[in-house]
C-alpha cells in the first residue's frame, strides 16, 4: 500500500487534483470557485469601467471644468442620478444573495448528520456507520458501533489490520470525535473535515469517500509533546475500500 506520509508530505497525486476524493471536497470546491468566479467578474466590470472613464473623460487641452464641478465658497450641486443608485444596489443585491445561498447551502449540508446505514456484517448485524474517534497523546483510537471493546488505534506509517481506519467507499460515515486529556483536533485534509476533540464533549462530522485509497488522519491542534513523541506524530491512516473488503476486514477485525 501507499506510505501516507510520502503522499502528504509530496502533495496530493495528479489524478486526485482533477476529480473530488469525498463529498465534502465538492461542497469547499463549489463555494470556493463561486466566489472566485463572482470575484473575477465584478473586477472585470469595475477595472474595466475605471479605464473606460479615465480615457474618455481625461483632461485635454482647452478644456473646462464641469457647470456642476466643487467650487471652493459654493454650495455643492446635487449629482448623480436615481436609476445609478438603483442599479448599482440591484447588482450587490444580486451578487451577495448569491454568496449568500451558497455559503448556507454548503452549511446546511455540512451540518445535517445523515441518517444511520445498514451494512449487514455477520450473523444478520448490521454496522451502522457510525464511530466513535478519541484522541490521545499522541494517537487516535477508532470504535465502531456495537463494538466498544475492540479499539483500533491509529500508528504512523502502520498498515496492519488492526491500526487502519477503514470504511466503505459510498457510505455515510459519522465519526463522534471527543478526546480523553487535552485539546486536539481531528482532520482528514483530503476530505476537507475537520471537528475538535476536547474532553467531556463530542463533536460530529460526517463525510462519503467516492474514491478507494489511503489518507493522512492528523492532529491540528497543537498538543505538546517531546522531541521523540508528540504532536507531530499524532498521525493516523484512513483506508477507503471497497464494501464487500471492508465487510470482510470487519469481520475479521472488529467481529472476530
Amino acid at each position: 500500500m501507499r506510505n501516507p506520509l510520502k503522499k502528504n508530505l509530496a502533495g496530493p497525486e495528479p489524478e486526485l487534483r482533477r476529480m473530488a476524493i469525498a463529498n465534502m471536497q465538492v461542497q469547499f470546491d463549489d463555494l470556493f470557485w463561486l466566489f472566485t468566479y463572482l470575484a473575477v467578474a465584478v473586477s472585470i466590470v469595475v477595472f474595466g469601467l475605471m479605464a473606460f472613464f479615465i480615457i474618455k473623460y481625461r483632461e485635454k487641452p482647452g478644456s473646462s471644468d464641469p457647470n456642476d464641478a466643487p467650487i471652493l465658497g459654493r454650495l455643492p450641486v446635487t449629482r448623480g442620478h436615481a436609476r445609478t443608485a438603483i442599479l448599482t444596489v440591484s447588482l450587490s443585491t444580486i451578487i451577495l444573495g448569491a454568496l449568500v445561498i451558497g455559503s448556507f447551502g454548503s452549511i446546511d449540508t455540512i451540518l445535517a448528520t445523515p441518517a444511520p446505514c445498514n451494512i449487514p456484517i455477520y450473523n444478520y448485524a448490521t454496522f451502522n456507520c457510525s464511530v466513535l474517534v478519541t484522541g490521545h497523546r499522541f494517537f487516535w483510537d477508532f470504535q465502531y458501533a456495537g463494538y466498544p471493546n475492540v479499539t483500533i488505534t491509529g500508528v504512523p506509517l502502520c498498515q496492519a489490520s488492526n491500526c487502519l481506519f477503514v470504511v466503505p467507499v459510498g457510505k455515510d460515515i459519522r465519526l463522534n470525535v471527543t478526546s480523553a486529556d487535552v485539546f486536539h483536533n481531528f482532520g482528514v485534509i483530503a476530505f476537507k473535515v475537520k471537528a475538535d476533540a476536547y474532553p467531556g464533549h463530542i463533536n460530529n462530522i460526517w463525510f462519503n469517500v467516492d474514491k478507494a485509497g489511503n489518507y493522512t488522519i492528523q492532529c491540528y491542534e497543537f498538543c505538546g509533546g517531546t522531541s521523540g513523541n508528540g504532536h507531530y506524530t499524532m498521525i493516523a491512516t484512513l483506508d477507503a475500500v471497497p464494501l464487500p473488503q471492508f465487510v470482510s476486514w470487519y469481520n475479521s477485525t472488529i467481529v472476530h
